[in-house]
């Protein structure tokens, strides 16, 4: 895929989401950055930046594996972004899917009338 597709997917996701993308490749026994990449579908272009901020703010860290291969992972304060992120979703798609506010009126959230 040429990086002219790459940057118009990309654009349609919030940094919030590719952050979340990122930290959620990298749980358990963590991943290259290459494995992460693709897993996040995030451009090359994209990927130092990204990656610099997650370790400069303890969300990501990196080791290294036996063959002395970087490995990222997810740092307990990453699991909780990840988990805050899940539980905002959550509650907007409550709001999303009962639009009604109060069960017993006639207004409705979003409604343009």
């Amino acid at each position: 895929m040429n990086s002219y597709y790459e940057s118009k997917a990309e654009r349609h996701r919030s940094k919030v989401d590719i952050v979340y993308d990122i930290l959620a490749s990298a749980m358990g026994g963590g991943a290259k950055k290459t494995h992460i990449r693709y897993k996040a579908t995030l451009s090359s272009t994209h990927v130092e930046s990204y990656f610099s901020a997650l370790l400069a703010h303890n969300l990501l860290k990196k080791t290294q594996d036996l063959d002395g291969n970087n490995v990222y992972r997810t740092t307990e304060t990453g699991m909780k972004f990840i988990e805050c992120c899940e539980e905002i979703r959550s509650l907007i798609g409550l709001v999303m899917n009962n639009r009604r506010i109060d069960p017993m009126s006639e207004f409705y959230a979003f409604d343009r009338r």
